[in-house]
């Protein structure tokens, strides 16, 4: 049936011979398995799929369809589960979301190799990819690069990839807002001994350490007035003068330049020059905002959290369904900052072996109902109404970890009516009562 939708199946007979296809690297978009099966079962399967090729999604077959076994495989990190004889529509739909999952971190991969990028930089988006070709195309000139976007969306991740392609020597950053306005030039030149109160020695400006290499000026809008003529001088001929010196020196630094502001509004209010701005921005680069982009959500928070787990020393916790769904619903004013806050949060205080939307912060731990509802449509618009609704229960469930009275709450109606509802699941028992 599979094979007529144009998929290619490889078929083993056990877990044992599915393991040895893939140890002998045979590339595998998804695994479809049974749960019961001689010798390794489903779950063993499941897990040692997810010990050594965890980009591999696993869609199990279960005949025994009950909540509590449904609910163990998600925790397990199974993709999906579905109650067998499977409808065939659910099952195509179910395997192509399986296999567009591991062709888009694939695809990631692959434009990462291409595009010699570095392991921060990740986004598959439409955007995202255009941002990356055009800053691998400037990467080997020393043209100047103007990055904007709102606060947290990445701009210093994007110049570091700039320089990691550029072949240049050494990355040297200066946040302009972070220094008083009377420190901005001499950290940006450099002093003689004299110059000033204190300056009882020479003093190398990012200028200079910078030569050979890449300078990175974050906010530079903050620049105050009385230094931007020296910074555009530099721009147009490599040089600059010491704090305190009557002779100029050159430097052959790359300037990349972002902001979180406007600079035609800067401009036009007077606190940028206008010849600094049409001298920064020879080539700009717009990082869109994470709200704008929620494909890449999924990557950056797989991303985000192995680098947290190995940042904190804690244990890598999958996303589930739930948790997944209300982050990719929520706006994120802060954006990836933001995106790594909560999840350094959930990943610190969560309290099982998964994330699910109940150790998110709120708002996100706020947005069900609708987020897994939404979530789950959009997965299969196919399902009928008594599936959707039996779907939603379970990931309702699932996020309370089969508190039947907490997700009766959720899900508006009384335990009751959820215990009705549970026994005409086709025979489903449901989950042990929590108080």
């Amino acid at each position: 049936m599979l094979e007529a939708d144009g998929w290619a199946v490889s078929q083993t007979d056990s877990g044992d011979a599915a393991i040895l296809r893939l140890e002998e690297g045979v590339e595998i978009d998804a695994i479809l398995t049974d749960l019961m099966m001689p010798g390794m079962d489903g779950r063993a399967l499941l897990g040692r799929v997810h010990e050594r090729w965890a980009e591999i999604p696993v869609i199990i077959l279960t005949a025994h369809g009950s909540v509590d076994s449904a609910v163990g495989l998600l925790h397990a990190g199974a993709f999906d589960y579905l109650t067998k004889p499977p409808k065939l529509e659910e099952l195509r739909i179910t395997v192509r979301r399986a296999v567009e999952s591991t062709q888009t971190k694939r695809e990631l991969a692959r434009l990462r190799r291409r595009l010699r990028l570095p392991e921060d930089v990740v986004g598959v988006s439409r955007q995202m990819r255009a941002i990356f070709d055009t800053a691998i195309r400037v990467a080997p000139s020393t043209t100047p690069v103007l990055i904007t976007g709102e606060t947290g969306t990445g701009k210093e991740v994007v110049a570091r990839a700039i320089h990691a392609a550029s072949g240049r020597d050494g990355f040297v950053a200066l946040n302009c807002a972070a220094l008083p306005p009377s420190l901005v030039e001499s950290e940006l030149f450099g002093f003689r001994r004299g110059a000033f109160t204190d300056a009882n020695r020479d003093h190398a400006g990012l200028v200079e350490v910078a030569a050979n290499g890449t300078l990175f000026l974050d906010e530079v809008a903050e620049v105050p007035l009385a230094v931007q003529p020296k910074l555009l001088r530099f721009l147009q001929d490599g040089e600059y003068r010491r704090l305190g010196d009557a002779q100029s020196q050159t430097s052959d630094a790359r300037l990349i330049a972002a902001t979180n502001r406007d600079p035609s509004e800067e401009v036009a209010s007077g606190r940028l020059r206008e010849d600094l701005y049409y001298r920064l921005n020879v080539v700009h680069i717009e990082l869109p905002p994470l709200r704008e982009r929620p494909v890449d959500i999924p990557a950056l928070a797989e991303h985000l959290l192995r680098r947290l787990s190995e940042r904190y020393q804690l244990e890598y916790a999958a996303l589930m369904p739930d948790a997944l769904a209300a982050l990719m619903a929520h706006q994120w004013p802060g954006n990836i900052r933001e995106l790594e806050n909560v999840l350094a949060r959930s990943l610190a205080l969560r309290t099982g072996s998964t994330i699910t939307q109940r150790d998110l912060p709120p708002p996100l731990s706020a947005i069900a109902p609708a987020g897994p509802g939404a979530a789950l449509f959009e997965e299969n618009p196919t399902l009928t109404l008594e599936d959707l609704e039996r779907r939603y229960i379970l990931r309702v469930l699932e996020a309370t970890r089969g508190n039947k009275l907490k997700a009766a709450e959720i899900l508006g109606i009384d335990r009751s009516t959820l215990h009705r509802k549970l026994k005409q699941m086709r025979g489903l028992p449901g989950l042990p009562l929590h108080s």
